[in-house]
């Protein structure tokens, strides 16, 4: 019921996925693998929707300093601090205003995916390991 009127109004649809989507890290097979499900869903609905007005973005930050992380680490508040120790991670607020900046570009224009991270953060390496 909702996409005929999407379609209408044409509208947008931004989904929340993340750089786990893209960028392997140990321990994050579940999360990272829910996170590429929204990444390629935002991308096959584009697809579908092409033509019709809508726009489909799937907006995928790094490390963000928010209540999820406390989730994350079971509550473990020193953890979580931990994980933004002597760092400048993005906020709620960068994301909120990405989001917002995404939802008013004029409506000719899609922004597919979208990946941001602060800047002190990059890439990961890739994992080696060692014979004894």
């Amino acid at each position: 019921a909702v996409l005929p009127r999407l379609i209408e109004r044409r509208g947008a649809v931004i989904n929340l996925s993340s750089v786990a989507a893209t960028y392997p890290y140990r321990g994050g097979a579940v999360y990272g693998g829910t996170k590429a499900f929204v990444r390629q869903f935002s991308l096959d609905l584009r697809c579908d929707l092409a033509g019709t007005g809508v726009r489909v973005t799937s907006i995928e930050p790094g490390m963000a300093e928010t209540e999820f992380t406390l989730v994350r680490t079971g509550g473990d508040q020193a953890a979580s601090d931990a994980l933004y120790a002597n760092m400048d991670p993005m906020t709620a607020e960068d994301l909120a205003d990405t989001i917002w900046w995404v939802a008013t570009l004029p409506p000719h224009l899609n922004i597919n995916t979208l990946e941001l991270m602060p800047t002190s953060q990059s890439f990961a390496g890739f994992t080696v390991t060692r014979k004894a």
